[in-house]
């Protein structure tokens, strides 16, 4: 029986699955299979490559730095998270990233990805993490915020916009799977105000824009299908006990480690260790 991880993204709340993989890490729980979207694929990179505490490291120890998020960074460069900084500069000369044991990990992390010419959410595994970091910084890339990412396979955008959390993709293929979720249990989502904003941004892309103008329903959808399967007993899901009291954008460390904190404790309490050994 397999049993798959998923990881919601969130922006800043991501800080909250850095709690429940720095759990994981210590205590020795491993995936086959990872899907992970946005921040949660960014975290999922140092989860695979075994170096704990180097993705809450990442996400709080630059917030005041222009390079690594800010009004600055979007005018230069075009992206508001910055690019060459977040995958470039950070893990060669900053906090160095294992590279060698992200490949030989024997765990597969799949970065979901939002085509821009399709609206479809497509997932790639990221088998070399050098070669293959352009798809998790695409999944990454938040529309409005970001520039739209080229690839030799299309051109694309933060895979929350498609499919923010990819159960239904993880049990197709997997009999079983956790899932990490950036909010807390009751949480719905209404639809973007941003639609105006993305109609005049993205026109060329309409079916970019559908699929963010239906999102909340996808969206919503996952979170039923989802809370049904824990029910089944084929899933387990981990999410914040309470609310973060912020959005994706916060820079204030103060409140993101509490978040931290709270995704290591709820990770303990889970019973994740129950469930992967019934």
């Amino acid at each position: 029986m397999t049993t798959s991880l998923v990881l919601e993204g969130g922006g800043m709340r991501g800080i909250y699955t850095c709690g429940v993989l720095d759990y994981f890490m210590d205590m020795g729980i491993k995936f086959p299979k990872i899907y992970a979207v946005s921040a949660g694929a960014g975290h999922g990179m140092s989860y695979v490559s075994n170096q704990r505490g180097r993705a809450v490291r990442v996400g709080t120890s630059y917030l005041k730095d222009w390079r690594y998020c800010s009004m600055r960074s979007l005018l230069l460069t075009g992206d508001f998270f910055g690019a060459k900084f977040i995958y470039e500069t950070i893990p060669a000369k900053y906090d160095s990233f294992d590279y060698d044991a992200f490949n030989n990990s024997g765990m597969k992390l799949i970065a979901v990805c939002s085509n821009v010419e399709t609206g479809k959410a497509e997932y790639f595994p990221i088998d070399d993490a050098i070669k293959d970091m352009v798809y998790v910084r695409a999944s990454s890339s938040l529309p409005l915020l970001s520039r739209i990412v080229k690839t030799p396979k299309g051109k694309f955008l933060d895979g929350g916009c498609t499919d923010s959390i990819p159960i239904k993709k993880a049990l197709s293929e997997n009999d079983r799977a956790v899932a990490v979720l950036t909010q807390p249990a009751g949480f719905v989502k209404e639809p973007s105000s941003s639609i105006k904003a993305l109609k005049l941004r993205y026109g060329k892309y309409p079916e970019f824009v559908r699929a963010n103008a239906e999102r909340h329903n996808d969206y919503n959808d996952s979170v039923a299908y989802l809370e049904n399967a824990e029910k089944e007993g084929r899933a387990l899901i981990i999410r914040p006990s309470t609310p973060a009291g912020f959005g994706r954008i916060e820079k204030d460390k103060s409140k993101l480690m509490p978040l931290y904190e709270m995704g290591y404790n709820d990770a303990k309490a889970s019973g994740i260790e129950k469930f992967l050994n019934m």
